[in-house]
């Protein structure tokens, strides 16, 4: 059932080509015509025009589809590639001492500080990631892409995260009560 389902799908994509193809010298045809002359919900026809795109069959060329020119061929899609860089071993210390605040902060009922730690230990780790996006992202120079490992890496040896846990402030309800237990 699976390989009649594919051939009918097939069909389609080739006699919506077809009808694309047959406009393309009268300046293009709207997907709204292409699913009226086939009969297919609006939908089912924008999906096989923008698979004929990605065949490279067929462009939107303002609001029009027409029959591409030239080569045929499957155009890349947009790709990312992520990287973390290691934690700088000077940043070990000063992100745990954040993280065990928030947790701290969070058991005494003090989510918005709590947030607040885990925002900057968020922000600090931003530093440390670097994202590449786009279709040729396989196609990177090395040399450029080294360039930005060594600015991420400064970036994230150059983060202070010491002058804001120095800052580090109880709230007052804490100390209240941290007070009182003292006295008795």
């Amino acid at each position: 059932m699976s390989s009649k389902k594919d051939h009918e799908s097939m069909e389609n994509l080739e006699r919506c080509y077809k009808i694309v193809q047959q406009s393309s010298s009268k300046g293009g045809i709207s997907a709204i015509d292409v699913g009226s002359k086939l009969g297919m919900h609006r939908a089912t026809v924008h999906r096989h025009l923008n698979s004929l795109e990605l065949m490279g069959k067929v462009e939107r060329k303002q609001g029009l589809w027409v029959a591409t020119t030239g080569e045929q061929t499957i155009k890349p899609l947009e790709k990312e590639i992520v990287i973390e860089l290691p934690m700088p071993k000077n940043k070990w210390f000063e992100v745990g001492r954040l993280q065990i605040h928030a947790n701290y902060m969070k058991s005494i009922g003090f989510s918005e500080v709590a947030k607040m730690d885990e925002t900057m230990i968020e922000k600090f780790n931003e530093t440390r990631t670097i994202k590449i996006r786009g279709k040729n992202v396989d196609d990177i120079d090395l040399e450029k892409l080294g360039n930005l490992i060594q600015k991420a890496s400064e970036k994230s040896s150059g983060f202070s995260l010491n002058r804001f846990i120095k800052g580090l402030k109880f709230p007052q309800e804490y100390k209240k009560s941290s007070e009182e237990s003292k006295k008795d």
